[in-house]
């Protein structure tokens, strides 16, 4: 029976749905969710793997955040295509699928420094993961293709305190804002993209000149280039960043403006990805101090 006490009423409604939401959020597989952010009721998917109860009972998960381009939609993102779903069951991660604002949707980039609604919301995504699962915050990672892309990068520049490294596939930095810490990249373009050009500074700068002002906001040395699919494919690695931070570049010969799944002439991005994301959790002061020990001593950190 409802309570006569209307303040009484809402309260119990309201512990209600924040004790059912933890809930909601470890139900394996995907589940719809929306959040306000800004005044907006935003919506996102949820992928939790299947041994996300066992596994998160021994240590926290990987977070990976997939962007969508534009016209696209959380759910799109989350598809087969991208396959995103499908390696968090293998590995063990959770997935979070967005979408953006407008008709059609698109991302709006965070640039110069001056945080939009959609940056608002996606470091509010964030918070809402952390809070609700067992995520370990020094894995949390984003992505996203074209306009998802962009908004990879603008987002590294003006929340890079939220994630520890970022893959961009088919977008570019438009300028040159530079993130609070260091963070890592793996970025891929196709040579051949005639929405997003290679090479032709349309928006801000070009795919090359994207990657290497990365590479030097994290501080990292000079590109090491190894050309790889008989020469289909050339990857632009910087080391020696910050924080053990690193920018790996993909240039793919022929390569349109799709997600690359590889095959002959090219390299299956998702996997690649995660393979980086893996590898590059953000260092804490007393891990980089540790690592240093390790160097001098001729010894390795395990």
């Amino acid at each position: 029976m409802r309570p006569h006490n209307p303040t009484i009423w809402r309260c119990a409604v309201l512990a209600s749905l924040l004790l059912a939401a933890p809930s909601l959020a470890q139900k394996k597989g995907t589940t719809e969710r929306t959040i306000e952010s800004s005044g907006e009721q935003r919506e996102f998917l949820v992928h939790i793997p299947r041994r996300y109860k066992q596994v998160s009972k021994k240590q926290p998960v990987p977070l990976v955040i997939m962007l969508h381009g534009r016209t696209g939609s959380g759910k799109g993102a989350a598809g087969a295509y991208y396959g995103w779903k499908q390696l968090a069951d293998k590995e063990d991660f959770v997935a979070v699928f967005p979408t953006a604002l407008g008709k059609p949707t698109s991302w709006q980039g965070a640039w110069r420094g001056k945080p939009t609604e959609d940056s608002i919301f996606l470091s509010d995504v964030i918070d809402l993961m952390l809070e609700e699962l067992r995520i370990d915050e020094d894995r949390v990672f984003m992505t996203g293709h074209s306009s998802g892309g962009f908004m990879s990068f603008s987002f590294a520049a003006t929340h890079g305190e939220k994630v520890a490294a970022i893959a961009p596939v088919a977008g570019l930095a438009v300028d040159r804002s530079k993130p609070a810490v260091a963070v890592s990249m793996i970025s891929f373009h196709g040579m051949a993209d005639d929405v997003v050009p290679y090479d032709k500074r349309r928006w801000g700068l070009t795919a090359p000149g994207s990657a290497a002002l990365f590479a030097a906001h994290c501080g990292c040395g000079e590109a090491e280039r190894t050309d790889l699919k008989k020469g289909k494919v050339h990857l632009d690695v910087w080391t020696g960043g910050k924080a053990g931070t690193e920018v790996a570049f993909y240039s793919i010969e022929g390569g349109g403006h799709g997600w690359p799944r590889g095959g002959p002439k090219s390299v299956p991005a998702t996997e690649l990805i995660w393979e980086f994301f893996e590898a590059h959790p953000r260092k804490r002061a007393a891990d980089e101090e540790e690592d240093q020990g390790a160097s001098k001593s001729g010894g390795k950190v395990r």
